[in-house]
């Protein structure tokens, strides 16, 4: 009877390590393949393809350092939902609202209207009240205003100056509308659907300013040289626009298992510099550039290689001394021959 028994154990314990394998195989294969469906969408700005670039560029590092695969679908409208007073979302926030994405990565700011609806990671970008406006709107600036992206105390003279425009639905516009300080209200902008047409309005020969947030003024000046950003200042609480101040975060369901995996991926990005460098990359400005190479154009016309105008008048000087020198052995030479010849008689 025992003889019997072996073999069908044997048998068994075969398939049992078979089975145990695939288990373990498949387990394995469903954590390393975990997929994503993100949602983003096209952002009312100029530049919106530097956007998507950044936001496409984002989402890979943080998928890389997460370990997981992931699906970016745009929405067709660029409604981001989770206004005041919404029962049901709109937009992007409607979509995790749904359940027909996993995480937004956009150019959404955190309210607090939204995270009724969603949760939202750590930031990935801050932002400051800024004005955009001519450089050569000189009634607008004052003498400390020069340059750009100088922060200055000035910012509520030079919207009283100007031709105040904002986009309409914003965050700048919001801040205007709901502000209880009547410094603030009284100087309303008027509101503008899309803000190409109102970069063009302060690219014109009029004295406007365009009221928005840093990080979305900041990229259109860094590639159109002839415009300027002042931000608020933030840390004295005189200055105008000091309590508006924007964050930029991804944004999951409530409760959601995948949120371990964007927080600690952009905790790592922004430790080791990564993160840093990748808005520098897209944020980059080309004026800044631009302006330091006719800087130093001018410079060198200005002031043309002293080096080789040294050289040259050393060489110069070299060549006069060798042939005084060679003159004044004659001359001493001839001296003492006749002196000898002298001496002689």
């Amino acid at each position: 009877m025992s003889s019997s028994i072996w073999p069908l154990i044997r048998s068994l314990s075969k398939w049992m390590m078979i089975l145990t394998t695939i288990l373990i195989i498949t387990i394995s294969s469903k954590i390393n393949s975990l997929h994503l469906n993100g949602v983003t969408l096209v952002p009312n700005h100029p530049r919106s393809d530097i956007y998507e670039s950044f936001f496409h560029e984002l989402i890979t590092e943080i998928s890389d350092v997460g370990q997981f695969s992931y699906q970016l679908r745009t929405l067709p409208e660029a409604i981001y939902g989770g206004e005041i007073g919404e029962t049901i979302p709109q937009g992007l926030i409607g979509e995790i609202y749904e359940n027909n994405a996993d995480f937004i990565i956009a150019d959404m700011e955190i309210t607090s209207e939204r995270k009724k609806f969603v949760q939202f990671t750590r930031p990935f970008m801050r932002s400051k009240l800024a004005v955009l406006i001519r450089k050569s709107s000189s009634s607008l600036l004052n003498n400390n205003s020069h340059g750009h992206n100088n922060n200055t105390d000035d910012l509520r003279e030079i919207l009283q100056r100007s031709k105040r425009i904002v986009i309409k639905g914003s965050m700048a516009d919001r801040y205007f509308k709901t502000s209880r300080n009547p410094l603030v209200y009284h100087l309303l902008p008027y509101s503008i659907a899309q803000m190409d047409v109102a970069v063009n309005l302060v690219k014109s020969e009029r004295d406007y300013a365009l009221v928005s947030d840093n990080v979305r003024l900041d990229l259109i000046a860094a590639n159109d040289c002839d415009l300027h950003v002042i931000t608020a200042r933030t840390e004295n609480v005189k200055s105008f626009g000091y309590d508006f101040q924007l964050e930029y975060a991804i944004a999951l369901a409530h409760n959601s298992s995948f949120f371990g995996y964007f927080e600690k991926s952009l905790e790592y990005l922004d430790e080791t510099g990564r993160l840093e460098s990748i808005i520098d990359q897209h944020w980059y400005n080309q004026c800044e550039q631009r302006e330091q190479q006719i800087m130093q154009a001018q410079h060198q016309n200005d002031f043309p290689d002293l080096n080789d105008h040294f050289s040259s008048n050393n060489m110069t000087d070299f060549q006069e001394n060798s042939s005084l020198s060679s003159t004044f052995s004659f001359v001493n030479l001839s001296c003492f021959i006749i002196y000898t010849i002298m001496i002689s008689f």
